[in-house]
Parts: C-alpha cells; structure tokens; sequence
C-alpha cells in the first residue's frame, strides 16, 4: 500500500513495515519499562505489562488526517486499497520485527537482563500504532487471532469511523477505545479532515455500538488548548451515548509530524486537564479515579446505577 519512498520514511522514523500493510514500533514507554524506569499510564490504570507490549497496526493508512496526530497524515485513503495478509503472519512479522528492535537493549548496563529476557516475548498487544486499525478487512480475526497466541491482553484504538468492523467483532478486546477530539461535526471537520463526508455519522454509531460491548470500553477524549478544551459540557451527550467503563481526558502531546500544524502552546497543562475532567465529573455519572502527570491524562470511571 506504500511507495518505497514513504517506506523509507517509516524505516527512518523506527517502524518496521510487516507485509504488505502492516506496522511495528517500540514506543518511548516500553524502551522506558525495559530500563527499569516509569511504565506507561495504561499500565498505571489498568495493569498491562508495558515491557511486554507489542504496538503494531495492520492498516498503515487512515481515513482521517487529524491536526493533533503525530503521524504522516499523508497516508490516507477512501477504503481497503490492494492485498489483505493473514493475521498469523501479521502478528508473527511484527513479533519478529520488534524483537530485532529491541535487541539492542541486551548490552545496556541499566537493563536487568533477566527482565529483558521476559519482555522480548510480547504479551500485551495494542493495535494502536498508526492509522485506522479497522480498516484492515479481518479485524475481528487479528484480535481472535492473538488470543490464540497466548496474549494475555489486547486493546483496540479506533477513531468509530468503521463502526461495521466494531459489528463484526466476535471476541472483543480486553480494552477498546473511542478516540473523541471534537464536540461537534463543525469541529470535527476542522480537527480530523475526514476523507468521507459522513465519518461524525459512522462515529456516532461507533458510540452506539460500544454501549453494548461487554469489555472495558474507554473513551479518550484528546484535548487541544483553546480549540476543545472550552466547553467540556458538551462531551458529556457522547460519553453518555457510549456509556464507557472509563473515560480519559489526554493532553494532545506536541511531537511528531503534529509540530507542523500545531504548536506547543496547544499542550495543555496538567491543570487544565484536571479542570476538565472535574468538568466532565460535574455533569455526568462519573467519577475521577486517577491520574499521570507525566502523560498529562486523567482517568474517569463510571458509576454503578445507584
């Protein structure tokens, strides 16, 4: 689905292309754990191994080119374009390929060796890395499909624009989030520039359809300073469409290929963050339970039914 050109790019930027479509990463939080330093928040709120996580995506392209995404938005498109790999093999080349990845850690004095032994057998997965994960074909196959390798976890980032993949899935991931960015189909146009003109429709059914899923369901709403972080009240509709076990209020981080369309100033402090999720907390049935200030997030749960 890429050119050589762009490839290279991805090479450059540390992914591994794995078959035709398909891509791993060693996140700056995992190349953390591994040294014995802090994990990341997902671990903190809800208890993945980070040194074990295996963040790949098997659809590099997106239906979106969102402002605040620290990807090449350049690589997008309308629908499925070209040949569709296996999930074994996907799953198998990206375990492959991050092992060669994190080889490297083996002579480093600060890594335990022992525990680097244990972390270079993936046991987390995120299919979260770039694009939009539900445009690959055989979603519901690639989460079944981990399971069966013994994963122990895996969690599922789309943006709710293929809500008929959401449909389609028969084993459900331990965690699946909703990213949410806009309050409105006016803002959403202007943050996401969709490719499809009704992308906030397939989103709102994409809420819709995780009400009923029976797993951890999170919406992450990012938040962009003085672009959406004014009128948390008007998240609160959404939240309450989805009814989520959890909601996550995330600084947009100024990194990547977002340095060319935001700037700094739109990284909101940790303050603002809280302010936000107070917010959110005031006008619905939820309730702050936690919060990482290095990775600007609070996490929010929802309330059982009194």
């Amino acid at each position: 689905m890429l050119d050589e050109w762009k490839l290279a790019k991805l090479h450059r930027a540390q992914y591994r292309a794995v078959g035709n479509h398909s891509a791993v990463k060693i996140c700056h939080w995992t190349k953390e754990a591994v040294r014995g330093n802090a994990p990341c928040y997902k671990q903190t709120f809800y208890g993945i191994k980070t040194a074990n996580c295996l963040e790949m995506s098997p659809a590099i392209t997106c239906n979106q080119r969102c402002l605040h995404c620290w990807r090449d938005t350049t690589i997008f498109s309308k629908g499925w374009i070209g040949p569709v790999d296996e999930p074994k093999e996907i799953i198998l080349g990206c375990i492959e390929e991050r092992r060669k990845l994190m080889i490297g850690f083996r002579g480093n004095k600060q890594v335990d060796k022992k525990f680097f032994e244990e972390a270079l057998v993936p046991r987390h997965a995120a299919i979260s890395l770039t694009g939009e994960p539900c445009m690959y074909p055989k979603i519901a196959e690639l989460i079944e499909e981990f399971y069966s390798l013994n994963f122990e976890s895996v969690y599922l980032v789309t943006s709710g624009t293929v809500p008929e993949a959401l449909e389609k899935l028969r084993k459900l991931p331990t965690n699946i989030y909703i990213s949410l960015t806009a309050s409105n189909p006016i803002q959403y146009k202007e943050l996401c520039k969709p490719v499809d003109p009704d992308c906030w429709q397939r989103i709102q059914r994409s809420l819709e359809i995780m009400r009923g899923m029976d797993t951890n369901t999170v919406i992450r709403i990012t938040l962009i300073n003085n672009i959406n972080t004014e009128n948390p009240q008007e998240f609160v509709h959404y939240v309450e469409k989805a009814k989520p076990k959890y909601v996550e209020c995330k600084a947009y981080m100024h990194v990547g290929y977002s340095k060319d369309r935001l700037t700094e100033a739109h990284m909101p402090e940790m303050e603002k963050i809280r302010k936000f999720a107070r917010a959110i907390e005031e006008n619905s049935n939820y309730k702050i339970k936690s919060e990482r200030t290095d990775s600007r997030v609070v996490l929010l749960e929802r309330l059982a039914k009194r």
